[in-house]
């Protein structure tokens, strides 16, 4: 079994180099419209190149599993400004595309959680209009399904039934383009994986085991009870998981610096008792890239276990 470790956003060996830097929708008002609207595009511009700088050290440090930012391109939804992303972006999206699929870089992304299909009606047009945005990225890129854009069940709002009824029915609404990249997430507050893998199978989506919320928010069965049905719902795809720690036994929602590897080893033992080929782990700690690395050496040490490059190994 291959072991692929991610991390997500930005890299903390790199100096001075953020993917997500910003510009408000008050800085912009600020301005004339025609020169707002270049900075912003200056701006994504700039966040477009700090990520490629990104590639280029997974690359050399062999990490093959990375999540982008989703701030990559400020104020692209907003209603007041909307920038065509696809169109204003399309070389340094193909350059960046054609950069991750050399070196085998599996890409992904996450919105908010305020991107809801069971919101108000207001809020599911918004969390559409998020999701193509998020879509046009990837797609951008020139990147297969492989390339996802995971998300939450969404909200309970007094009555879960209900409100997992009203995602099924929104979920028509979602453009082709950003339905064949959807994954569905179990939360650390409502919806326990059990729930989020209801969701998947009836929609016929990826279910995308966090652990961490697992253990906050557990469901009658474990990770590894389910673990055959989550499998099956990836399809072709290579099966992937988000893993983080508690930050303390007061916060435990929050994320650590480092990830804990004990119960994330258990889990992957499981993994290769089922002769799962390979399984993508997106490390969501403090610092990182440093997390990865950590991470990676730890797992190294397992019998049977050899590391492939920095952040690969097979078990």
């Amino acid at each position: 079994m291959i072991i692929r470790l991610g991390f997500v956003s930005t890299a903390m060996a790199i100096y001075n180099n953020t993917p997500s830097s910003t510009f408000t929708y008050k800085l912009f008002s600020e301005r004339p419209r025609e020169e707002a609207m270049q900075r912003a595009i200056e701006i994504g511009r700039k966040n477009l190149q700090a990520t490629q700088r990104i590639l280029y050290y997974n690359a050399a440090h062999g990490i093959r599993l990375f999540r982008l930012s989703s701030a990559l391109i400020p104020l692209a939804t907003h209603p007041d400004v909307r920038i065509d992303v696809a169109g204003e972006y399309a070389a340094e999206l193909r350059k960046l595309g054609e950069f991750a699929k050399a070196h085998d870089i599996r890409l992904s992304m996450h919105p908010n959680q305020f991107t809801l299909l069971n919101g108000s009606d207001k809020v599911v047009a918004a969390a559409i209009e998020d999701l193509n945005y998020h879509a046009a990225i990837l797609d951008g890129m020139g990147l297969d399904e492989a390339a996802i854009i995971n998300i939450h069940v969404g909200g309970v709002y007094g009555d879960k039934e209900a409100a997992t009824q009203k995602l099924f029915d929104n979920a028509p609404k979602v453009p082709e383009s950003a339905m064949r990249r959807l994954t569905f997430e179990n939360d650390d507050k409502t919806y326990t994986l059990e729930e989020t893998l209801a969701v998947s199978q009836r929609l016929q989506r990826p279910c995308m085991l966090d652990l961490h919320h697992d253990w906050c928010n557990p469901s009658t069965l474990s990770p590894i009870d389910l673990l055959p049905q989550i499998a099956q719902t990836w399809g072709d795809l290579p099966m992937k998981i988000h893993v983080s720690s508690p930050k303390s036994e007061k916060e435990f929602r929050s994320h650590a610096d480092y990830i804990e590897p004990e119960m994330l080893t258990a889990f992957l033992k499981s993994c290769k008792e089922i002769d799962l080929p390979r399984i993508d782990v997106m490390i969501e700690a403090k610092v990182k890239d440093l997390a990865l690395f950590r991470l990676a050496e730890q797992l190294g040490k397992i019998r049977g276990v050899k590391r492939l490059e920095g952040g690969v190994l097979s078990w």
